[in-house]
């Protein structure tokens, strides 16, 4: 996208770019015309050579795997435990442990570890 910016970091390409209209004062501070993108970060590179944004860790992918059990799955459990309690909810039981199964591989396939 082409915008009026400088490179502010040689070596990896890092850029300041104005965002606004004022094409007169940009110019004055050594602004010039070119093509410049914007990396996951937010911060501003020559086209090209925007760093990508890394893999998430294991221990990353841990933690959001918990935030979402906890979210998603915790209440499907709850749910069938309140139906044990109760006579003749058996089939409604099955529907939701898979239900509760299908979640869970989602989850896994949403957030997976390195090996998997």
């Amino acid at each position: 996208m082409l915008k009026y910016a400088k490179i502010s970091e040689e070596q990896t390409k890092k850029c300041d770019v104005g965002l606004g209209s004022n094409i007169a004062f940009y110019k004055s501070i050594g602004m010039t015309e070119m093509d410049v993108e914007q990396a996951y970060n937010g911060q501003w590179y020559v086209k090209g050579y925007a760093p990508l944004k890394p893999e998430p860790t294991d221990e990353e992918q841990k933690q959001k795997r918990a935030a979402a059990y906890q979210a998603e799955v915790d209440p499907i459990t709850a749910h069938i435990q309140r139906l044990r309690d109760e006579e003749g909810e058996e089939e409604k039981i099955k529907e939701l442990i898979e239900q509760r199964k299908q979640k869970v591989e989602e989850i896994k396939e949403r957030y997976p570890y390195k090996g998997e």
